[in-house]
């Protein structure tokens, strides 16, 4: 008797025992709020001087061509519905990317030379060197500005080649127009490049005298011009904000270069954290800065809808 009580009062306890929870029911353990999910690679490239026709579709079946396209965002006009003049593609495999790159940079695309990089992630930046990127060991890429908006490959090969043999030579062009935008970036062995900037700065070519230099390294500023007491100067500083913690310097000057010349690109850091603060501010001849104005704000950038407008002076609220 007393044998069969106690199966009795064992069973619901045993069975008890045995019913599994669903996932749903258990509770959180704490030392998981802490841990960070680990985050997914990116192989992000940036696609610059794109016609006005381009599409989505037509560029994954681009750069599918050269590996598995994972996705493709062409930022485009609110108002318009045109494209912007630059997209991001993201390859599945670094090894995509890369290949994607190599093949497409430079290559004609509805009539336009496209620019094709890759959209360095924070994280990585100081791995590379900011000043020559994409350039070969030994090389050096120079700055010439102040081009007629008509120069072509040709005119400059033939100006420059007095200082070394051209690796490369790349005019950004408008994006609507198809013409230069008054400047041009080539590449030398470093120490034509060295000797190219020394003696090239200031010579005319076509009527106009150039302005031969490095480009700024990440980071690095222009010095301030003197103050004119006639305040004549007709660059804008714009104020470019709800930007992705991912967005860097790099990516940012790059989408504004599509608009025109950049002077100056800055994105303040948080001294505590390394990072940046989800801002920054670009500086653009004026007629420039409206067009980028016009066509940037709004546009979705790393996963935001960043914001761009005229930066006010220290004191004054943005409306």
């Amino acid at each position: 008797m007393f044998i069969k009580h106690l199966v009795v009062l064992l069973l619901p306890a045993a069975a008890h025992a045995f019913v599994v929870p669903s996932v749903a029911t258990l509770p959180k353990p704490l030392f998981l709020s802490s841990v960070e999910a680990p985050t997914e690679e990116r192989f992000t490239i940036f696609v610059g001087n794109l016609p006005s026709d381009s599409t989505q579709e037509g560029l994954e079946a681009l750069f599918s061509q050269h590996g598995s396209v994972s996705s493709v965002n062409v930022p485009t006009n609110r108002e318009t519905g045109q494209v912007r003049g630059f997209a991001f593609v993201d390859m599945s495999t670094a090894d995509g990317m890369q290949a994607a790159i190599d093949a497409l940079n430079g290559e004609d695309f509805h009539g336009n030379e496209l620019r094709v990089s890759e959209s360095v992630p924070k994280d990585q930046l100081k791995k590379k060197d900011n000043k020559n990127k994409d350039v070969m060991a030994g090389y050096k890429k120079i700055y010439v500005g102040n081009l007629p908006y008509d120069i072509d490959r040709d005119e400059l090969s033939e100006f420059f080649s007095v200082y070394g043999d051209l690796q490369d030579i790349y005019i950004p062009t408008n994006a609507d127009t198809g013409s230069g935008r008054g400047f041009a970036f080539l590449t030398f062995k470093e120490e034509d490049a060295n000797r190219a900037v020394s003696d090239a700065n200031g010579k005319e070519l076509n009527g106009r005298p150039l302005v031969v230099n490095e480009p700024l390294q990440a980071g690095e500023r222009p010095a301030r011009p003197a103050r004119n007491n006639n305040n004549n100067d007709d660059r804008v500083k714009l104020y470019v904000g709800n930007l992705s913690f991912y967005t860097v310097r790099e990516t940012l000057q790059e989408i504004f270069e599509e608009f025109g010349t950049v002077i100056d690109c800055y994105m303040p850091e948080d001294p505590e954290t390394g990072g940046t603060r989800g801002f920054g501010f670009v500086t653009m001849p004026k007629d420039a800065a409206n067009r980028a104005v016009a066509e940037i704000d709004g546009c979705e950038v790393d996963g935001r809808a960043i914001r761009v407008n005229v930066a006010q002076p220290k004191g004054r609220g943005r409306n």
